[in-house]
């Protein structure tokens, strides 16, 4: 008789487990691409190209690490097609009066890709952590 209470109780806690992670919204997350400047030139009989990369270096790695651990709620996925929201965060280039100091830009769409939140923050958590309460605090996702 206890055998199978206990049985029963553990499944339905799996159970609930299951239900609860599938009803978490799943997040795509991307950032703008580093500006880019190329060309060929030359200087009288020299000739050759010309790169130049600006921005920052992309950080969607650090950004889903952060996602992770600061919003437990959502799913982060890389499939961009099931994914019910798409998080864009974009990185301000080094200031030279603050160069240790980066600001974070952020915006979250909703599936019909429209935007539901934007906000800046010096910090990357506090980034993520406004995100993160606008895809909760919003209805049920479209599937």
């Amino acid at each position: 008789m206890h055998i199978t209470l206990a049985r029963t109780a553990v499944t339905a806690l799996v159970m609930a487990a299951v239900l609860a992670a599938a009803e978490k919204p799943r997040v795509f997350i991307t950032e703008s691409a580093a500006s880019k400047l190329s060309g060929n030139g030359s200087v009288g009989q020299l000739k050759g190209s010309l790169a130049f990369t600006g921005g920052t270096s992309p950080q969607n790695v650090e950004v889903m690490k952060t996602f992770s651990r600061k919003c437990r709620d959502v799913i982060v996925t890389a499939n961009r097609d099931k994914a019910d929201y798409i998080v864009r965060l974009d990185h301000e280039p080094i200031n030279p009066t603050t160069p240790f100091v980066h600001g974070n830009k952020v915006a979250v769409f909703d599936k019909d890709e429209d935007l539901i939140y934007s906000d800046s923050s010096r910090l990357l958590g506090s980034a993520v952590k406004g995100a993160c309460s606008a895809i909760t605090n919003r209805s049920t996702p479209k599937r």
